[in-house]
């Protein structure tokens, strides 16, 4: 028969304590998720006006409320998605003000706190503030090449969304132009696919690596033919030694992928660059056959191009 013993009362008095001191812990865990000061459970409903001065960049209601004892890296955890998990530097970087920015730094804020998803003050400016704030945040010792959760980089977000003067002071500063995220992107692919000549330039100036490859074989002439980026962006990584007849995990090429989508002005610039016409994907089809399955006016404008009759 089972031992059906009472359990002694000392040991559920010290099972319920273990379990609320993991409560706590959690709750406190919470609060410091993103590299911000631990702030007290009871404070967990403040109000964050703080982010929302610092976003407008109202240095004076910013320093008032410093002074009244808000955290300079209290993380705002309630109401507005853009804004949750970040800390007041953050919320100024992404709005691009400056004077607010240095006002934070002078407060001794946190330059590499990171938000939930890893996004720092550095990488907020390089994609949506402006390269006043970049330099700032540098000059402030930020990490250039920390890391998101997904791995993306100031300089790749920079490459994408930024400004083309933020791309250039994160290359000044030292960033790791060749860096890869989680699909294995780096900044120049992401910069061909954005249509921005002036940041491809930048990047290949700094030595970025022309040939490399994402997840998917993809090359950043793949991007660039496959976006319809502007022809001057097909020429400027050809002359940098782009394989103009890279095939990705399939096969396909940068010219195949300018006949899909019956890009004429790419596909004359890539057969200028020297792109082998014939050269097959491994369905056996040459960029005549992707130009001419679209079976429409622009496809056939493309199949022109390549040379049909």
């Amino acid at each position: 028969m089972a031992d059906r013993r009472p359990i002694p009362l000392l040991l559920v008095v010290v099972a319920l304590g273990a379990l609320g001191a993991v409560l706590y812990l959690s709750i406190n865990s919470i609060r410091t998720d993103v590299g911000g000061e631990q702030i007290d459970p009871s404070k967990i409903a403040a109000d964050f006006a703080i982010h929302s001065a610092a976003m407008k960049g109202d240095v004076g209601a910013v320093q008032a409320a410093l002074k009244s004892g808000t955290p300079v890296d209290m993380i705002h955890g309630a109401g507005d998605p853009w804004m949750s998990g970040m800390t007041p530097l953050m919320a100024a970087a992404s709005a691009g003000k400056i004077d607010t920015v240095k006002a934070l730094v002078a407060a001794n804020a946190k330059v590499d706190a990171a938000a939930r998803d890893g996004k720092t003050a550095l990488i907020y400016a390089a994609g949506w503030g402006n390269a006043a704030c970049v330099k700032a945040l540098i000059d402030a010792g930020a990490r250039v090449d920390g890391r998101t959760s997904e791995g993306w980089t100031a300089v790749m977000m920079a490459a994408g969304r930024g400004q083309v003067d933020s791309l250039e002071a994160l290359v000044k500063a030292g960033a790791n132009v060749d860096s890869k995220n989680k699909w294995k992107q780096t900044a120049l692919m992401i910069a061909s696919q954005s249509g921005e000549a002036e940041k491809v330039k930048a990047l290949l100036s700094a030595g970025a690596n022309v040939n490399l490859a994402d997840m998917d074989g993809s090359t950043a002439l793949h991007f660039a033919a496959s976006a319809g980026a502007p022809a001057e962006i097909i020429e400027a990584l050809a002359k940098a030694g782009a394989g103009v007849d890279a095939q990705d995990n399939t096969g396909v090429t940068p010219l195949m992928r300018a006949a899909d989508r019956a890009d004429v002005d790419r596909i004359t610039a890539l057969l200028a660059a020297g792109a082998k016409k014939d050269a097959k994907d491994q369905d056996g089809r040459t960029a005549l056959d992707w130009a001419q399955m679209r079976a429409d006016d622009q496809g056939r404008a493309a199949a022109a191009a390549l040379g049909a009759k």
